[in-house]
């Protein structure tokens, strides 16, 4: 395929998108991946990389889907999701989780900010002012009662401050379904060709490679590799099924109830 016409793809350079992305980036090239350009942002820029166009597909926070007023396109059976305790969607709290009037929420987020929110209201009852902070904060001594962090800075910080919500967990327990934070989405007008294929091609040989992720990734972020290959073997998952679309179906009840995204969204797969 020439450069020019080339699927324009982006995702976010975590930890947990590694097994989706790792055979893309790898020299000799991945079958398939001469038909797509591939950048790597956070995700809330993702979002906006997309919405304006300047993307055809983007592994972005699945809210965004639900706010988006465009007809985009989930390309089926791959997700970034938990079924359980997810480790790096943490609110980190200096005060008792009932007695929380103060949230900052880390800019680089949009599912987890809009779960935070759920969470809090629907299982304890509790309604804060939400404040937006950077990645970069330290939860122990913001202004604030508690921090939302995310992603590898959130892994970095677990068991900061003395009382902690894993994000994943409470879904959970409020829910009895996994939670679906990010998919391959893409723009309605665009022509996929076999990208979809290649993507799902990519997650198989990825999930296979984590053990060789897991080598490459703790040494550049300075994780134990017990740690790494814990995280994204018994935390992390890349299916979408029909339980997780049932947890996608929840999650977007609950944010229209809060006013967290547009009423009448369909769920349409590529």
């Amino acid at each position: 395929m020439a450069q020019e016409s080339r699927v324009k793809v982006g995702a976010v350079s975590y930890l947990n998108t590694k097994p989706l992305i790792y055979p893309l980036l790898k020299v000799p090239q991945f079958p398939g991946s001469d038909e797509i350009k591939l950048s790597l942002a956070v995700p809330s820029r993702l979002a906006t990389e997309l919405g304006d166009g300047n993307l055809d597909i983007g592994l972005i926070p699945i809210i965004e889907y639900f706010r988006a007023e465009s007809g985009y396109r989930i390309i089926r059976h791959i997700s970034i999701c938990s079924r359980g305790p997810v480790l790096s969607i943490q609110l980190l709290s200096r005060v008792p989780i009932p007695a929380i009037r103060s949230v900052a929420l880390d800019t680089s987020s949009r599912s987890s900010r809009a779960l935070v929110k759920i969470v809090l209201a629907e299982k304890y009852r509790v309604y804060p002012e939400f404040h937006s902070c950077p990645p970069t904060i330290d939860p122990r001594s913001a202004d604030v009662d508690a921090v939302l962090l995310i992603g590898d800075t959130a892994l970095k910080r677990l068991g900061a401050t003395d009382y902690t919500l894993d994000l994943g967990a409470e879904w959970s327990e409020l829910t009895g379904l996994p939670f679906v934070y990010a998919c391959w989405v893409a723009r309605g007008e665009v022509e996929l060709g076999q990208v979809p294929q290649t993507l799902l091609n990519a997650k198989e040989d990825g999930i296979k490679k984590i053990s060789e992720i897991v080598r490459i990734e703790s040494q550049k972020i300075g994780f134990p590799e017990q740690l790494c290959r814990d995280y994204l073997t018994k935390h992390i998952f890349y299916e979408l099924g029909d339980s997780e679309i049932a947890g996608l179906q929840k999650f977007y009840k609950f944010a229209v109830k809060y006013d967290l995204a547009q009423s009448n969204v369909k769920l349409r797969f590529a």
